[in-house]
């Protein structure tokens, strides 16, 4: 009955753990299925907040000769200038960040046309044109992009930041047509899309697999005795350099192991030295462990030349290191908070951030863009082997003495009841 019982027992316990298997895999596929419900939902809410274009008005545009080019349609124009003016950034963002097809373009102009689109590029001339008297400027545009392909862009509003970072803007607007004009001496056929605004961008930055020291060394670390925002790390170019290696290293198993090989180990008197010369560490491959201190966050992040749309932050400590905290950053989604307990990172040096604490001591702080994670395994004496050895040995003998001190005292009962039934038996015979 007892074996019985196990068995049973064994059975509904793997049966359980089969339905919870069934059970994850189910909620998995759920989670997926709902996110991408959700991401669906989400761009059909922001289409059904766009403006409602005229298309009859749209579909009078003409574009596949050279004469047709040259025409500016002035009612198509004025139904995208007009309603492009309610369009917000955000709304790109979440429609996917749609990208203008310059290969097949002006195959599918006439299917495009009304269409919203998101780029990016180097601005190469920009004009102000008025129609009239009561009319508002317009600001033409020649961009080239980052794929090295022209267009035209019109802002309806004039620009109010500086473009700066090798002239490079973002231009969100309607595709309106192939439209062509003549630039300086040579004429040019290219699309033509009407926005809002140009903003502010970033060129692009190329795969990188080691920082370039020419850039680190125009880094500057922030006096002791000054507070600044941690957040301003993410407007720096630099820092984007190295979250572009660090994204380029880590994308493969090879490219990783090569750039971890021999890292610079953080202790107390490595971090002394990085304090009194960071510049000579800028850039350098480091292995950090400690404590994850407080929430790690991951944030949205402006225009940067990674694309990317977040960037993650975390403080870290190490008690041997004294209470000095260190900043990580990472670009993307990074699972800082995956672990509780030590963990080591590998991360490049950037710089040494100051700040006033909140007990209004000044210090400084080194900053790292990580490359990986992993967790710290507990430290093992050298003689740890022959400790486990000798303690199995000291348990077996504790075993066998015992099996033995068992059997021998079965034995004994054993020999005593026999003696007893003898005796028993030899009453009852006399």
């Amino acid at each position: 009955m007892k074996d019985k019982r196990r068995i049973i027992m064994a059975v509904v316990g793997l049966a359980f753990c089969f339905v919870v298997l069934v059970t994850l895999n189910m909620k998995g596929k759920k989670a997926e299925a709902d996110l991408l419900t959700q991401r669906n939902d989400t761009r059909t809410a922001i289409s059904g907040l766009l403006p409602v274009l005229d298309q009859a008005v749209l579909a009078a545009v003409k574009d596949s000769t050279p004469e047709e080019c040259v025409v500016l349609e002035p009612a198509a124009f004025r139904e995208l200038s007009t309603n492009v003016r309610t369009l917000m950034g955000s709304w790109f963002s979440l429609l996917g960040e749609p990208a203008f097809d310059f290969q097949n373009g002006a195959a599918q102009s006439a299917q495009r046309r009304g269409d919203l689109f998101r780029m990016r590029g180097e601005l190469l001339d920009a004009r102000l044109i008025t129609r009239g008297d009561e009319e508002e400027p317009e600001y033409w545009c020649h961009i080239r992009s980052d794929q090295g392909f022209d267009f035209f862009f019109v802002s309806m509003m004039m620009p109010t930041e500086l473009f700066g970072n090798d002239n490079f803007v973002l231009a969100d607007g309607y595709f309106f047509k192939y439209y062509r004009q003549k630039m300086d001496a040579d004429w040019i056929t290219a699309p033509l899309f009407v926005g809002r605004q140009l903003a502010p961008s970033w060129k692009r930055l190329e795969p990188a697999l080691t920082p370039d020291m020419e850039l680190m060394a125009a880094v500057k670390d922030l006096p002791l005795g000054t507070d600044n925002r941690v957040e301003n790390i993410n407007t720096l170019p630099a820092m984007w350099h190295l979250a572009n290696v660090a994204r380029s290293v880590s994308a493969t198993p090879e490219t990783l192991a090569t750039a971890i090989a021999e890292p610079l180990v953080m202790n107390y008197d490595m971090l002394k030295m990085l304090s009194e010369n960071p510049e000579i560490y800028r850039g350098r491959m480091f292995e950090l462990g400690g404590m994850i201190r407080g929430t790690p966050t991951t944030v949205r992040v402006g225009e940067n030349p990674l694309r990317e749309r977040n960037i993650s932050s975390a403080w870290t400590r190490n008690d041997f290191n004294g209470d000095v905290l260190m900043h990580l950053k990472a670009p993307g989604v990074f699972p800082f908070d995956a672990e509780s307990g030590p963990v080591v990172f590998h991360g490049y040096f950037l710089m040494l951030w100051a700040y006033i604490d909140t007990k209004g001591i000044p210090r400084r702080t080194p900053v790292f863009v990580v490359v990986d994670s992993f967790v710290e395994e507990p430290y093992t004496p050298p003689f740890a082997g022959q400790m486990v050895m000798m303690f199995l040995g000291v348990a077996m003998s504790i075993g066998l003495l015992l099996f033995w001190l068992v059997r021998r005292d079965r034995r004994t009962s054993q020999r005593a009841m026999q003696k007893m039934l003898n005796r028993r038996e030899n009453r009852a015979g006399s």
